[in-house]
């Protein structure tokens, strides 16, 4: 088996639209020290194929997530392509199937074909009647989309011959395939590690770390789980005393010092270990998202710090730029910066509006958003409009929500006592109704 002590890096490849399922292979390996090398093919706007063979040549093994979206996006099936061309990579891909894409048959995967084709057929049409010196940009587009249209049914068509799974068959057996495509020489007791952490009852997951650990040596991972139960389950002394067990095995456990350091943030004590924690983590695998999130609020809650703070959500966007919590502190940061400037304020809103963009259920970036909006700049209108979207997508929130409208309507109040309307005057609450139709009264 490979030592406890390295860091295994795993390189995975998915359209933006999969994000969700990169998350949670992400969140599942790290318990297991293995980090995640994110590659948003269809976000980036520079491609580099040099770069992208580097980064792959450089890590221990690669998950192409293969879905509709990734098989109609440029960028992503032109760099995948040119991967399989270097056969001494072969055997470092895993093809993950996400959702359905209609690969098992010919009729599908001409699907794809037909769908480059229109693409190629489109592009042609746009540049025919100008000169090639004024079209270059798009004749090199072309050479990519008729690239693309010429393979993608071969590939399609490789992809479906291999012995792949579904990310639900992926999860459901533990990551077996994946550990043994790693190299490990015995999978089997962490793969039953990660099952029994999917486990969701508490009492359940006790027992069956307890069997396990009276069947197996113990492991830095097991010591790590087993402190993340007792902290689940109230008993934070018996969490602490876990997680130092996991790091005296295994002092490079990035995952353990995350969750220690979390826990000693939830609990106000000892911020100076939980900020060596969370630097140490960072240092082993610096793409540890939980742990620079957590990083940059203690950052800010107990160090005044709110510079270095950025920089950790930063960072975060330069790897993952789907990762909506990162945008969501940044506003956070912000919008106690530079009241009244019109820059700050258009950056604030732009930071709230793309973590909502990146996830609609947002709750904290929406109520965030409302906030701004409302006490800062003045538009109650759109920031009811936030609240409104909150109680849609949580209707046990409406007790919140009342409360935030009730302070609402004081600011309106106040804003409209320091004024002289007219009866028809627009409101000033953003409604776009005359005063007499709306907050006059």
């Amino acid at each position: 088996m490979k030592s406890e002590d390295k860091t295994t890096n795993i390189f995975i490849s998915y359209s933006w639209a999969n994000a969700v399922v990169a998350d949670q292979i992400e969140k599942d390996l790290n318990q297991l020290q293995i980090a995640i090398q994110r590659d948003v093919r269809d976000l980036r706007y520079k491609s580099s194929i040099p770069d992208f063979m580097s980064q792959i040549r450089d890590t221990d093994f690669a998950i192409v997530l293969i879905s509709e979206e990734y098989l109609k996006s440029k960028n992503c099936m032109i760099e995948v392509l040119h991967l399989l061309k270097e056969r001494e990579y072969e055997d470092k891909i895993l093809p993950v199937i996400v959702g359905e894409p209609d690969i098992y048959n010919p009729e599908g995967r001409l699907k794809y074909t037909n769908y480059w084709e229109e693409k190629r057929t489109t592009l042609e049409k746009i540049i025919s009647g100008h000169s090639p010196e004024t079209v270059i940009a798009e004749i090199s587009e072309l050479k990519t989309i008729i690239s693309i249209y010429s393979e993608v049914n071969q590939f399609a068509n490789y992809i479906s011959n291999l012995k792949n799974l579904t990310f639900e068959e992926l999860k459901k057996e533990g990551y077996k395939s994946l550990l043994d495509a790693i190299g490990f020489e015995d999978v089997s007791h962490l793969v039953s590690l990660l099952l029994i952490s999917f486990v969701h009852d508490t009492s359940k997951k006790e027992i069956l770390i307890d069997e396990w650990f009276e069947k197996n040596s113990p492991t830095s991972d097991a010591y790590s789980i087993r402190a993340s139960l007792a902290n689940e389950q109230g008993n934070f002394e018996k969490a602490k005393i876990n997680y130092q067990k996991a790091l005296g095995l295994n002092s490079d456990n990035a995952f353990a010092m995350n969750n220690y350091a979390f826990m000693l943030m939830c609990l106000k004590e000892h911020p100076d270990l939980a900020r060596k924690l969370l630097v140490d983590a960072i240092s082993i695998m610096p793409n540890l998202t939980e742990a620079r999130l957590n990083l940059g609020c203690l950052l800010t809650d107990k160090f005044n710090d709110p510079a270095d703070a950025k920089r950790q959500y930063n960072e975060i966007i330069s790897y993952n730029p789907t990762e909506e919590r990162a945008y969501n502190n940044l506003a956070n940061i912000y919008k106690r910066e530079n009241l009244g400037d019109k820059n700050n304020s258009k950056l604030v809103c732009d930071l709230y509006k793309k973590a909502i963009e990146l996830n609609p259920k947002y709750i904290e970036a929406r109520l965030g958003y409302s906030n701004y909006l409302s006490d800062i700049l003045g538009k109650y209108f759109e920031a009811r409009y936030q609240l409104d979207e909150i109680v849609k997508i949580d209707p046990k929130a409406q007790a919140l929500t009342d409360t935030v409208n009730t302070h609402i309507d004081d600011l309106i109040r106040k804003k409209i006592d320091k004024m002289k309307l007219g009866r028809n005057d627009k409101c000033p609450c953003g409604s776009g109704l005359k005063f007499k139709h709306c907050h006059m009264n």
